[in-house]
């Protein structure tokens, strides 16, 4: 009831929910801050970058805190302990959007040039790989939708949508009349994409087209994997063939010589 009764000033161009009462900021100077909302000061405040906080994701526990930042780095925070954790090396671009994904094991980056660069868990230095998107058209937000698929929304006014691993470009699901998107999310039911964009307007968006295209994509890599699957099979029972056809040659081979063993054998116990 205090906290309500009070104002607070925060600056913050970043803003996350990270567990009951506890919420992260990131302002324009590179300062992270947690806040108790039953508290009117922050509990933790860190001058971590250079430059300012762009966005901050957590893990679904709310333990890990990852934040991105326009001096290019990935700060990786215990939200617990209060306390950092890695620090990624300095890019060459600025990270502006983050997610986790991949059941907690990969973090997507979007930077300003149109690149979603891929963090893999506990490997904190340095990316483990990229997906270009759109040659230079800053991801300004990225959602997950599920593990194989992520959404993102682009300076463009584009909202736009990827699979992962392999990675494979799903079609245009809206766009802001090439006005910049500065929100993106999923509604409960995961039947809409709500976007925001500078446009000062709220778009909804189906998400039946993307299930079907999802649907075909992942069909399509399932089947490659069948093919595979049975290109080794076969494979295998070839060489299964040829090692039988070898070891019947060699057993000929053998009893040809026992044969000849017992007639020599026979030939002098006849003299």
């Amino acid at each position: 009831k205090q906290w309500y009764q009070r104002r607070v000033a925060i600056t913050a161009g970043a803003l996350c929910e990270v567990r009951e009462h506890i919420i992260a900021t990131g302002d324009d100077d590179g300062v992270i801050k947690l806040w108790d909302t039953r508290i009117p000061t922050a509990i933790m405040s860190e001058p971590e970058h250079s430059n300012y906080i762009s966005a901050i994701a957590t893990d679904d526990s709310g333990s890990t805190l990852l934040c991105t930042a326009g001096d290019g780095m990935l700060s990786v925070w215990n939200s617990r302990q209060r306390k950092l954790i890695a620090r990624s090396d300095e890019g060459n671009t600025e990270l502006m959007t983050c997610d986790v994904v991949r059941n907690n094991t990969k973090v997507v980056c979007g930077d300003s040039e149109g690149v979603m660069n891929v963090f893999s868990w506990d490997n904190w230095g340095d990316i483990s790989d990229r997906i270009p998107i759109q040659k230079e058209v800053c991801i300004d937000k990225v959602v997950k939708y599920s593990d194989e698929v992520i959404l993102m929304g682009c300076m463009d006014g584009i909202v736009r949508a990827t699979t992962l691993f392999p990675h494979h470009s799903l079609g245009p699901i809206g766009d802001h009349d090439s006005e910049p998107i500065e929100g993106l999310c999923v509604t409960h039911d995961e039947s809409q994409i709500i976007s925001v964009g500078q446009d000062f307007m709220m778009r909804a968006w189906s998400t039946a087209r993307l299930n079907n295209e999802i649907e075909e994509v992942l069909n399509g890599k399932d089947a490659n994997a069948l093919s595979h699957k049975e290109s080794e099979s076969e494979s295998e029972e070839k060489d299964e063939e040829k090692e039988d056809t070898h070891t019947r040659k060699k057993r000929k081979q053998i009893s040809v010589q026992e044969v000849k063993a017992q007639q020599a054998a026979q030939f002098f116990d006849g003299l």
